[in-house]
């Protein structure tokens, strides 16, 4: 199959090209590492789901028979903890791996190539929307895609009822509302209702029923609604470029942001009473994470958005998994797990921000295509939807200003080189990391400075991630057999 390329954007909508190649995509047409990595995808979602059943226990009991309330009840479950996958970029896994399952039930090979289509689709559409008032795990619309993609794929639709039930799917995005998502279990709903959504526009269009397949690129569609600026080129590469090849697993259950932090935590053997303090230094998505996460509180939601928390806990408990999550752990744990927050500090490490630019530059992801025109209106839009919190502060601009050479490196692995756009991807190079550094002065005297690591992350060997996703599975089997 030959690869979709940007320049048929003048002949056919956004819609229409997805469709046209996620009906022709076969088995044999998804490189290895690829399949392989989807199969650890598949293993590591369904072991979120069965961490998160205690929690999503509600939202299965609403859920409905039949594929849409598996996929729905899933969907609720993986999202629990955070201990899911991600990709460049979205964390796809939670509707691309449910809805396939779902509605290919007894075929594997049709529900592989299904979920990989939903990947494809939906990371496509995260990068589309990544300048936008929603991001990372709070990306839902980029589920309506990928239910859609799957569904249409598992059901057989031909090119123009997948672009139907694409373009069925986004006509009423949903959007997201931070009180809803930064603490409560509202949270859950994230990728359960889009998912069914694109789903059931798999269904219409199966029926017969169309939707407006300009629906991403007019003027008064997708783009110009969920995201400050537009980004067609997002969409290029299909069938050339892998998107799952950037798939990444998480050892612990939270965000991604603190997986090194949590990691250097348990890489020492020192007790909580030993610790006088601890200071997290990390990048700037892990100090804006913290400060976005303070008000979801000591909550399941509260902890896995907060690195301050998650190496409290970690201390605490000398491992992190879905138990300590639970309502029940927290609740016992309170006045300890406060006590020791205390003696922790997150602070922005300008070098840390630079690592994960570079990193991402590595495989051509840059914001090259942004015009300079853009970004005042990119400020005034986050400004006009109070956005500013995580904005950095002026100790840490200031600190920048006297470091032109720190400033002219962050300049250069932002804005090139690479287009921007997916089509001139190196998927293989590309690297999404994270990188926190510890560093604990205990009572004693002494201090202990470590750097964590990020096992199984992007463009790790499949075999590192594969133990990492085994030992989700172990663990998550271990507290099942010992409920």
């Amino acid at each position: 199959m030959q690869p979709v390329v940007w320049y048929e954007a003048a002949m056919t909508t956004i819609c229409e090209q997805i469709g046209r190649w996620a009906a022709s995509l076969t088995e044999a047409d998804i490189p290895a590492s690829v399949r392989e990595r989807c199969a650890l995808q598949t293993a590591s979602i369904m072991a979120a789901a069965r961490a998160g059943e205690r929690e999503a226990a509600p939202f299965a009991e609403v859920a409905g028979e039949g594929p849409l309330g598996e996929v729905f009840a899933s969907a609720a479950a993986s999202i629990a903890h955070d201990w899911d996958d991600y990709l460049y970029m979205g964390h796809t896994g939670h509707s691309a791996v449910a809805v396939s399952r779902a509605f290919a039930p007894d075929d594997p090979a049709r529900a592989l190539v299904a979920q990989v289509a939903a990947n494809e689709v939906a990371g496509r559409f995260g990068l589309a929307l990544f300048l936008g008032p929603h991001n990372g795990q709070f990306w839902a619309s980029i589920h309506c895609a990928a239910g859609a993609v799957a569904a249409g794929v598992a059901l057989g639709l031909d090119a123009q009822q997948l672009a139907h039930a694409l373009a069925i799917a986004l006509y009423q995005p949903p959007y997201g509302l931070w009180p809803g998502f930064m603490g409560p279990a509202t949270k859950l709903l994230t990728a359960a209702e889009p998912a069914v959504q694109g789903a059931r526009a798999a269904l219409l269009a199966a029926e017969g029923v169309e939707g407006a397949l300009e629906i991403v690129e007019d003027d008064r569609g997708l783009l110009t609604h969920l995201s400050f600026v537009g980004r067609p080129s997002a969409f290029g590469g299909l069938g050339g470029v892998w998107l799952s090849d950037t798939l990444a697993f998480k050892p612990y259950p939270g965000c991604a942001y603190l997986q090194a932090a949590v990691n250097a935590a348990l890489s020492t053997e020192v007790s909580p009473a030993e610790v006088r303090e601890v200071e997290i230094a990390g990048g700037y998505l892990t100090a804006a994470m913290e400060a976005l996460g303070q008000c979801a509180g000591l909550r399941p939601v509260g902890v896995t958005f907060s690195a301050k928390l998650s190496v409290a806990v970690a201390i605490l408990a000398g491992r992190l998994t879905h138990n300590e999550l639970s309502g029940e752990w927290l609740s016992n744990n309170d006045s300890a797990i406060h006590e020791l927050a205390t003696r922790i500090t997150v602070r922005h490490d300008w070098e840390l921000t630079l690592a994960t630019l570079q990193g991402a530059a590595r495989g051509g992801a840059t914001l090259r295509e942004v015009p300079l025109k853009a970004w005042p209106g990119v400020r005034r839009r986050m400004r006009e939807l109070h956005m500013t919190d995580s904005s950095l502060g002026t100790r840490d601009l200031g600190a920048l200003a006297r470091e032109p050479r720190l400033l002219r490196r962050l300049r250069r692995a932002a804005l090139g080189p690479g287009g921007g756009g997916t089509e001139t991807l190196d998927t293989r190079a590309l690297r999404m990391t994270f990188p926190c550094r510890l560093t604990l002065r205990l009572r004693g005297g002494r201090v202990v400075e470590l750097d964590g690591a990020e096992p199984g992350a992007c463009g790790h060997p499949l075999a590192e991630q594969r133990e990492v996703v085994e030992r989700k599975l172990a663990l998550i089997a271990s507290a099942a057999g010992g409920r």
